[in-house]
């Protein structure tokens, strides 16, 4: 296929995952072998033309009226995304979003297996997580450099997120996923992706808002 996702755009990236989830998760027990780009158009509320550019883009042909194959268009999206890869990662904060976070079964469906969580709470350290015990932050850069690790995810106290996040970047760290509601400083060679809980709250609590006052 030869297309890196770096060569993608931001919007593409976001269709493509869309899909991957629509095929490999939104369909049914039983989905059927083929799928059309009108069928997968109505069901995201996409255009048709624009599914097909986006499956061309990574290789893929349609077979004329039967369409694409569904196997064959999610193993496409998760060779271009990488999930087709394993990588390993750890979780920096083992509260109540950490737990969720470690717990999510999906997570193997997208390559990510979140390998060790870490705390700085005595009372969590020792302690079983989804099958995986807590272990005390003194020992995230050793763990880091023993096993090769290159993505983080962050869910600490927004007053202990830069500190942790200089640690894992010192370590090697190469992304992190951030769920603290603060903006992290990092190198330029560090990809750092913001999940705001509080923006997504915000958006919600202003479209519910507005839709009130349309109302009236």
């Amino acid at each position: 296929m030869g297309l890196r996702v770096a060569r993608l755009r931001r919007l593409v990236l976001e269709r493509l995952m869309r899909y991957y989830r629509f095929l490999s998760e939104g369909r049914g027990r039983r989905p059927a072998p083929t799928v059309t780009s009108a069928e997968i158009a109505d069901a995201l509320d996409i255009d048709p033309t624009q599914v097909r550019k986006d499956l061309g883009a990574i290789g893929l042909l349609g077979m004329g009226r039967v369409g694409f194959d569904a196997c064959e268009i999610c193993r496409a999206i998760r060779i271009v995304l990488g999930f087709d890869q394993p990588y390993h990662a750890v979780l920096v904060g083992a509260g109540h979003l950490g737990t969720a976070l470690m717990a999510y079964a999906r997570f193997s469906q997208y390559g990510l297996n979140v390998s060790a969580a870490f705390d700085t709470d005595r009372r969590k350290i020792g302690h079983l997580v989804a099958g995986r015990r807590v272990r005390s932050t003194r020992t995230l850069a050793s763990y880091i450099t023993r096993h090769d690790i290159r993505l983080a995810i962050l869910t600490t106290p927004v007053e202990a997120a830069q500190k942790v996040t200089d640690r894992l970047v010192a370590a090697g760290i190469e992304a992190i996923w951030n769920f603290t509601p603060t903006r992290l400083t990092v190198p330029p060679n560090v990809f750092v992706r913001n999940e705001h809980i509080s923006l997504g709250l915000s958006e919600l609590a202003y479209h519910l808002t507005h839709l009130d006052v349309t109302r009236r």
